[in-house]
């Protein structure tokens, strides 16, 4: 199983409570690596053959809704209304438990948590993740009563974060070198966090990032930023 630098105990670790029918939240600032932890337990899962659903938004009822369908493919839809098939996923839990993984966790109504609520007791694990760069983010996702183990993931040690520079590095096309200088501040711009380095990658393509052959970092980590903020920063749904 192909797991991220780094990250072998969290995966093991997470892979052993989804089996146990556990629910636990994963969290950590964005771009700390929750999505490919997140991926390494779902092929884990699927070896065990398992039945597995992943969503890579989670705003409302309607998306664990569909995870779970892609876990469930069997469960029929057609003519059915959203109650129905969701009565159907519940009584497929309970014949076969299986696992949820549902990334990106921005908001949890009352419907989601009370179907939540009601797979519990089947052996069916869920995995939860969530971006936290603040205390209030915390207590804010705290304030959800989910009901889970919760587990931080820890920046990468720079020994991993050079690797995966290197490699990313490796596949691009720079239109400068790049200088130890600049590698060692590029490090410090992603404190850790390997997706950045990924983004970072794609910045340094674009000549508005440096200046007189030099990378200007600074200036990434704004850059950066815009970027998260338009991928995952979606008007949040209830349910």
């Amino acid at each position: 199983m192909w797991v991220p630098d780094g990250r072998k105990a969290i995966v093991e670790e997470l892979v052993a409570s989804m089996l146990l029918g556990q629910t636990v939240l994963l969290y950590g600032p964005m771009g700390i690596g929750k999505t490919a932890i997140l991926k390494a337990v779902r092929r884990a899962i699927e070896k065990e053959h398992r039945p597995c659903g992943f969503s890579t938004q989670t705003r409302s009822l309607s998306d664990l809704t569909v995870a779970l369908l892609k876990a469930y493919p069997t469960v029929r839809v057609e003519n059915r209304t959203q109650r129905q098939i969701r009565s159907a996923l519940r009584i497929a839990v309970e014949n076969n438990p299986g696992v949820l993984l549902l990334d990106h966790l921005q908001n949890a109504g009352i419907q989601f948590k009370w179907y939540l609520r009601s797979l519990r007791g089947t052996g069916f694990g869920v995995l939860f993740a969530a971006d936290m760069e603040f205390n209030r983010d915390h207590r804010r996702f705290r304030s959800m009563n989910l009901t889970y183990r919760e587990m931080e993931v820890p920046p990468l040690p720079n020994v991993h974060m050079r690797r995966i520079l290197d490699n990313t590095l490796a596949e691009k096309t720079l239109p400068y070198p790049l200088t130890a200088a600049d590698r060692s501040a590029l490090l410090r711009v992603a404190h850790g966090r390997p997706g950045w380095i990924h983004m970072i990658g794609d910045l340094l393509q674009k000549k508005d990032c440096w200046s007189n052959g030099r990378v200007r970092a600074k200036s990434m980590q704004a850059s950066i930023m815009i970027e998260i903020n338009e991928r995952y920063f979606l008007p949040v749904e209830g349910g």
